[in-house]
């Protein structure tokens, strides 16, 4: 199967093309504005591979955590690529695909994805299992399941070294900075949307991103509406 996969939700982007006969992606870090540039990167991609949009079998897509912005535009992207061409949609949570996209790390795995003011949407799992789920949070939240995970806890993810300064800064121990971080997530988020598709089926339409965390548009307007409530 054919398969054309997306992540936009941190700063790190990646673009993936997978065919019967090969695979090719790119990890794309800087100045990338998804919104005119990713359909124009799989098109390269699919150029290169010697075939069109009208022969992919599944789009794969980061949903979240992550950029509000980013996740918007990669979801609406891949929607409007499966819809158009009545192909199954498959999204995968953000920090799965980072912890996945560190094996063989075979002990505890701490993904973290920069969520700005001075917190980080953090996953702490070891092997199949999940210690700590999704969250947003910081250094000292976590510190005291690292301690507790057992073994060197690989820190990951496009925001590893600036997260791990703080676990430094927090007192935390046990943990190592993953030095390939940030990586490219294109096979991770292919391999986890293919299991995804064979065991649940792909995406309902109403399906979205995932937030953690409101936007900053919503914790305006919730503010605007507790005003006008108190008064």
């Amino acid at each position: 199967m054919n398969i054309i996969a997306f992540d936009t939700s941190c700063d790190a982007a990646t673009v993936a093309l997978k065919t019967d006969r090969t695979y090719e992606e790119r990890l794309i870090q800087g100045a990338f504005s998804p919104s005119e540039h990713l359909l124009h990167e799989a098109e390269e991609l699919l150029a290169r591979a010697g075939i069109s949009f009208r022969d992919l079998g599944m789009v794969a897509v980061t949903k979240g955590p992550g950029s509000f912005t980013g996740l918007r535009i990669a979801m609406a992207s891949a929607k409007g690529l499966a819809s158009a061409l009545s192909i199954p949609l498959v999204s995968v949570p953000t920090l799965d695909v980072i912890a996945m996209a560190a094996s063989p790390w075979d002990g505890p795995v701490l993904s973290c994805i920069d969520a700005r003011k001075r917190r980080f949407y953090l996953q702490l799992r070891k092997g199949g299992s999940i210690l700590v789920p999704d969250r947003d949070g910081n250094a000292e939240d976590i510190a005291g399941d690292i301690a507790s995970a057992g073994g060197t806890t690989l820190v990951t993810g496009p925001d590893a070294a600036a997260f791990a300064e703080k676990l430094a800064a927090a007192g935390a121990s046990g943990f190592m900075v993953d030095e390939m971080a940030p990586r490219c997530l294109g096979r991770a988020l292919i391999a986890l949307a293919e299991r995804k598709l064979a065991e649940q089926g792909p995406d309902d339409i109403g399906e979205g991103p995932v937030y953690i965390r409101r936007s900053d548009a919503e914790e305006a307007l919730l503010r605007k509406m507790e005003g006008r409530n108190d008064g």
